[in-house]
């Protein structure tokens, strides 16, 4: 890595008060070198990865995270550091930042990158799941309807169906709901289980009226969810409903 006198002396300075824990100077001396010197040298694209991780993980300071990774994105010559940096620019919108409307702007930007059709796959998730919490769900619906046509979609399948039924629950399409429910159930076990979906899918059957099949969903649930007073709860609500639902007493003459 060449440098000049200015560039050592600051790059010095930054890794100096970076291991006191003296995060904000040594940015502002790593960020000084990145302004100044050309995208094209060594030292500056060395600066920006040492400022992107000061930023990200000591400082918390996504949108400065951005910045330099964006620099990293345009002007590194490694096509993978590329790729990666706009993929954590994606992720940091996205997780971070939960900019839900920024993150579908750079995972459309990584679909025009080089990528694999598994990452096809993931990529599309990320803008459902974006387009969901942005409450567009007529288009998280139809992100999520392409993805689940797609044969790369693999171990992605489980979480693309939760993401389906969530957004028929979120348009009060609960019978739909509860066969997507039903099916994710059936295909991955384990999955479900570790998202509570038996819950949701009692959730479902309440919403539908239909407190019977809530109640058994419900009961298969004894024993093994925590804490379990609200398994308790919640079937004694849904007792007391059916109980009190229309016919549930018979017709009187």
């Amino acid at each position: 890595m060449s440098c000049s006198a200015p560039e050592e002396h600051d790059f010095k300075e930054a890794q100096k008060n970076s291991k006191r824990g003296d995060y904000k100077v040594a940015l502002g001396y790593l960020d000084r070198i990145v302004k100044r010197n050309s995208p094209n040298t060594s030292y500056g694209l060395e600066a920006a990865r040492e400022a992107f991780k000061l930023s990200f993980y000591e400082l918390k300071n996504y949108p400065k995270a951005v910045n330099y990774l964006r620099f990293l994105v345009l002007h590194s010559g490694d096509q993978k550091e590329r790729l990666e940096s706009q993929k954590q620019i994606a992720s940091i919108y996205f997780n971070d930042l939960q900019d839900y409307q920024a993150s579908i702007i750079e995972y459309s930007k990584l679909q025009q990158m080089p990528h694999s059709d598994l990452e096809a796959a993931q990529y599309k998730l990320s803008v459902a799941r974006a387009q969901f919490y942005l409450n567009n769900f007529f288009q998280a619906e139809s992100e999520i309807d392409t993805l689940l046509k797609l044969k790369a979609i693999g171990t992605l399948r489980a979480g693309a169906l939760l993401l389906k039924g969530n957004i028929l629950i979120a348009r009060k399409e609960y019978p739909k709901a509860i066969d997507v429910f039903k099916t994710l159930m059936a295909e991955s076990p384990e999955y479900a289980t570790q998202e509570n979906v038996g819950l949701t899918l009692a959730v479902c059957y309440e919403e539908n009226n239909n407190f019977k099949d809530a109640i058994r969903v419900l009961e298969s649930f004894r024993g093994k969810y925590s804490p379990p007073e609200y398994i308790e709860l919640r079937l004694k609500r849904l007792s007391e409903r059916l109980k009190n639902a229309p016919g549930a007493k018979g017709f009187k003459k």
